[in-house]
């Protein structure tokens, strides 16, 4: 279960939507093999080994996409909506086994459904939270031995909180995951570092990103990288200076899987993001 430590580029990381065979060709163009497959990319008929070619490849969240747009949410207070997020799981849980990927990543639950456009009603009780979160273990707990049994492990990545959304989202705060993590214990599963994400919600909630990288590192199994102001989720590329280059020049966070998920105006501009990176 030695998770693959190339850096990959995701799906998400050039312009719009472009169907998925055309998105890798230019990939393998610009010598990047290591993809994530995620957002930006559509898909006609079944997506399988055999059309993807070689790897290596990463899946993230909802991906392979459903013919029926809906937004996943494994802690839904719908119970179909749940089910259809752990339907979309298993199937994605099923790919990676058949691409040997040693883990998928699915983005952590909400308090409140969003619409397609990812707006977030208010909580319409104060325990909503405490509700989400346990319908969201419930979710992971019934995915963790298909996962097992795969031999993929599952990471739960960390939302991004802007002001406005406080109160919608689960698993933000290093004191979230520290809960989450006394509630369920497995080798299969752990966290998906978006430090986008991170940057945002520690100066939403007050914390401090590197105590949250420090204190869960024995279950952190992969980044996102790119950047922001800290005032929302701006995925701009990594520089020389920015705090995340001090993470990803720590020892024992180099053997994990970094994943490029900035966005660039071009190909080029994202082989200078993995020329960079290669010298961290």
């Amino acid at each position: 279960m030695k998770p693959h430590s190339s850096i990959y580029a995701s799906t998400a990381c050039l312009g719009g939507a472009q169907p998925l065979t055309d998105r890798l060709r230019l990939y393998r163009e610009l010598g990047m093999e290591a993809v994530e497959l995620g957002d930006k990319v559509t898909i006609e008929g079944a997506c399988t080994s055999q059309l993807l070619g070689p790897g290596p490849y990463l899946l993230h969240n909802y991906f392979p996409p459903p013919p029926e747009p809906f937004v996943l949410n494994l802690a839904s207070v719908d119970a179909r909506i749940r089910e259809r997020s752990m339907a979309l799981v298993r199937r994605a849980l099923s790919l990676s086994a058949a691409l040997g990927a040693p883990l998928y990543s699915v983005h952590a639950g909400f308090v409140t459904d969003p619409t397609l456009a990812f707006i977030f009603p208010k909580p319409d009780r104060p325990d909503a939270g405490q509700e989400a979160l346990r319908r969201f273990v419930e979710s992971i707990r019934g995915l963790l031995p298909f996962a097992e049994r795969a031999g993929v492990r599952l990471l739960v990545e960390n939302n991004v909180c802007e002001r406005h959304n406080m109160g919608t989202l689960l698993l933000q705060t290093t004191d979230e995951f520290q809960e989450f993590f006394g509630m369920i214990a497995s080798p299969f599963l752990g966290i998906l570092v978006d430090t986008g994400h991170l940057n945002v919600s520690a100066a939403t909630y007050g914390f401090n990103r590197m105590e949250f990288i420090a204190v869960l590192a024995p279950y952190i199994g992969a980044f996102h990288l790119h950047d922001n102001d800290g005032s929302a989720d701006q995925h701009r590329p990594v520089e020389e200076g920015s705090w995340i280059t001090g993470v990803l020049r720590t020892p024992a966070l180099q053997s994990l899987p970094w994943i490029m998920e900035a966005k660039f105006p071009n190909g080029e501009a994202l082989l200078a993001q993995r020329r960079f990176l290669e010298t961290l």
